[in-house]
């Protein structure tokens, strides 16, 4: 049963941005995860190491951490339907490197560069939504936005994998291509809004100040941090876990778990509010703790993939994490503010899949999932975000 506080999916696609915000995310992120499992395979393939797709996602580190502080007060200047269709061709233009040259190294730089761009167009995805999408319909649309995230990576990883495997990477990466350019037509015909007073552009640590100066959002970024520091677990230690016909279902594992949670969840205001966040941060911090028990059983493929959807599913929480920045970070920053927790999220994530995938090299994977849960479950545990009342 639907939340009677919070609309419904289909009001959504009614509304005049939210729904080609939807149309164009949908489009992008499919083609992402296409493009993302063809970049994961070549990079494993050529070192035969967990740390090829490591180094995958950590290359995204220092080009969105330059987004987050040298570049973020440049991301509420422009009007957004402007910075919405440019980064999008922006990324068309980058995915073209690897097409034109299918080697590892042009792959990790455009992989490094391509954060920087996501950094800046979530960012401004969410400052659209806070300017023109009124309160009720954030968390829906956050919640569907979340979806077509996690149902790309579904079927964009499986279906890239299964391209890359049979026809080599370049199809894959066309495939990513061609839907930045879809992407950039459907974000550029967004009706153009009043822009909002927003006065000089603020300083490069402006965001970070706004976040650290409010106690909430201090603490919901803590555990959005935490998170994003395991969050790409699944999908690394799946190419050493198992291989054969088990390989694209625990790399998609996760994804389908966050799809499912972020589907039936994403019109609950349960979510919205901030003990239902600190919960679902510690119920996540357990499915990694029940995944390592399964690898150190020995338990069989199939058991690991559900407890793999577990941690997909618990990180579907950052919805709510989102709607809480959207309602609470002054609206004329709101850019610059979401560029630094997408930044910090996507650095964080690079430098935390790099410690533990090192740890499960030298210890074994079980280490890794276990490191991930013993740490979600402290920060959660402890954390006393959850008593503060919650804001009008």
């Amino acid at each position: 049963m639907t939340d009677p506080a919070t609309p419904g999916y289909r009001a959504l696609f009614r509304h005049p941005v939210a729904s080609r915000l939807l149309i164009a995310r949908g489009i992008s992120e499919l083609g992402d995860f296409v493009g993302l499992a063809a970049l994961l395979l070549l990079a494993y393939d050529q070192t035969d190491s967990v740390l090829g797709p490591a180094a995958v996602y950590a290359a995204r580190t220092l080009p969105a951490l330059l987004v987050a502080t040298v570049f973020s007060g440049w991301l509420d200047v422009p009007a957004r339907r402007t910075m919405l269709v440019g980064l999008s061709l922006a990324g068309a233009a980058l995915i073209a490197v690897p097409v034109v040259v299918p080697e590892p190294l042009p792959a990790i730089v455009a992989a490094g560069l391509l954060g920087a761009v996501r950094a800046g167009y979530s960012s401004v995805h969410v400052a659209v939504t806070a300017e023109a999408v009124a309160a009720p319909l954030r968390l829906p649309l956050f919640g569907l936005s979340a979806f077509a995230n996690q149902s790309g990576q579904v079927v964009g990883l499986v279906a890239g994998a299964s391209m890359t495997v049979a026809l080599g990477p370049r199809t894959a990466l066309v495939i990513d291509l061609v839907s930045f350019l879809l992407a950039a037509v459907v974000l550029a015909g967004l009706p153009v809004g009043r822009q909002e007073s927003r006065g000089p552009r603020p300083p490069a640590t402006a965001g970070l100040r706004i976040i650290a100066g409010h106690p909430v959002l201090r603490g919901v970024a803590l555990l959005t941090v935490t998170t994003a520091l395991s969050g790409a677990l699944p999908e690394t230690l799946a190419p050493d876990l198992t291989g054969g016909a088990w390989r694209p279902v625990l790399l998609a594992a996760s994804s389908f778990g966050g799809a499912v949670f972020v589907l039936v969840v994403g019109r609950r205001s349960w979510l919205a509010r901030i003990a239902g966040q600190v919960l679902a941060t510690r119920a996540l911090g357990t499915a990694f703790l029940l995944a390592a028990l399964l690898v150190v059983t020995g338990a069989p493929l199939w058991a690991l993939a559900v407890a793999n959807a577990l941690i997909g599913a618990g990180g579907g929480w950052l919805i709510g994490a989102q709607a809480t920045f959207a309602r609470l970070a002054p609206r004329e920053r709101m850019g610059q503010v979401e560029a630094t927790m997408v930044a910090g999220n996507i650095m964080l994530s690079g430098v935390g899949i790099f410690l533990l995938g090192g740890t499960a090299a030298l210890f074994g994977p079980a280490a890794a999932y276990l490191a991930a849960g013993l740490l979600l479950l402290v920060v959660g545990l402890f954390t006393r975000l959850d008593r503060i009342p919650e804001p009008a």
